[in-house]
């Protein structure tokens, strides 16, 4: 199929952008936006993009099957608060998302823990991380590899990273290395909160707080939630 290219250019003061699935498959969708404060970006078709000109952007929404995610990230230097749900391993890249404080991902995506890592490593003033699942997805991606944390303490860890939230925790062995990684060397933590996945008898779900409850915490003043 023939690749077709729509340009999406804008040039006064637009505050927020959505698409959502917008053309078929074989597309290629160039975004120009340099004064956009808001992007929202949700496409499962396999479309191309090439974002570009999107500095002013402080809060993201990044939903896609994308070749070159790290090329998307990268047109967003001044984000804050970005959600991601990408199906593409990001760790050869090495690009800082310097003003990125809160982030949440998708553990629906292949690839989900890989993507984790990355961004520990290069988002030195990150304060709030928080994993979970989309609505716009249906499947479920475990961790069938071993999960490879970073290899040194990241910056956001041992300075500025104070909350950590779980939501559909499984408490899988990888799923527990991640848990263990994050308490063990996020030293400012105030709260990490575990959400148990109501799939499992109350019997397990208890046994499952417990693992948590006993891992250590490098912040003294950490709060555990759990459901």
């Amino acid at each position: 199929m023939l690749e077709t290219t729509t340009t999406i250019c804008h040039r006064g003061s637009i505050m927020k952008f959505d698409i959502f699935n917008p053309i078929k498959y074989g597309n290629m969708i160039v975004i120009n936006v340099p004064s956009l404060k808001y992007l929202s970006l949700v496409d499962f078709n396999g479309d191309s993009y090439l974002c570009e000109n999107m500095p002013e952007v402080i809060e993201a929404i990044v939903k896609v099957v994308h070749k070159s995610p790290m090329k998307l990230l990268g047109s967003l230097p001044s984000v804050k608060n970005l959600y991601l749900c990408l199906t593409n391993s990001v760790l050869q890249h090495q690009i800082g998302i310097y003003h990125l404080v809160h982030l949440e991902l998708c553990q629906d995506s292949p690839g989900w823990w890989g993507l984790l890592t990355w961004m520990l490593d290069n988002s030195p003033k990150l304060q709030v991380l928080k994993l979970g699942k989309c609505k716009e997805r249906c499947f479920i991606s475990s961790i069938e590899s071993h999960w490879r944390g970073p290899i040194s303490v990241p910056e956001c860890l041992r300075l500025h990273l104070s909350t950590f939230e779980w939501k559909y925790y499984n408490g899988r062995d990888e799923e527990k290395k991640i848990v263990a990684y994050i308490l063990k060397n996020a030293r400012q933590l105030k709260t990490a909160a575990f959400s148990v996945q109501r799939v499992f008898p109350m019997k397990e779900r208890f046994q499952k707080h417990k693992e948590v409850v006993s891992l250590h915490r490098a912040s003294s003043s950490c709060k555990l939630m759990l459901d």
